[in-house]
């Protein structure tokens, strides 16, 4: 990996600094890459670039989505929806105390 005047020169198929890739789920079918637990990332790779879980090629490139890979996104959407509630269920409880508390003191 050489410096070019660009900035780094990078290998070809490699896009970013080894292990500096975004962490979260894939935005075409929901799963985890390098993940064994329950929602592995399942998208193929692309015939024509390379790419796994690339939403740009679904546009542009021969990938279609299937029906597994629409179901497991949904899945994944729901799981996150719920957590939100769930966080915003903590800190509402946890406000509605504080001020509770901030009374006694005034």
């Amino acid at each position: 990996m050489g410096r070019s005047i660009f900035g780094w020169d990078y290998p070809p198929g490699c896009n970013s600094v080894p292990g500096d890739e975004m962490e979260g789920p894939c935005n075409v079918c929901g799963g985890f890459v390098d993940s064994p637990g329950p929602y592995p990332c399942i998208c193929p790779e692309c015939p024509e670039c390379g790419g796994y879980g690339d939403p740009y090629c679904y546009v542009w490139h021969s990938l279609r989505r299937t029906e597994e890979q629409k179901f497991q996104h949904e899945i994944m959407e729901r799981e996150i929806e719920a957590a939100i509630r769930a966080e915003n269920k903590f800190w509402d409880a946890w406000m509605d105390e504080k001020g509770d508390w901030a009374d006694e003191w005034k």
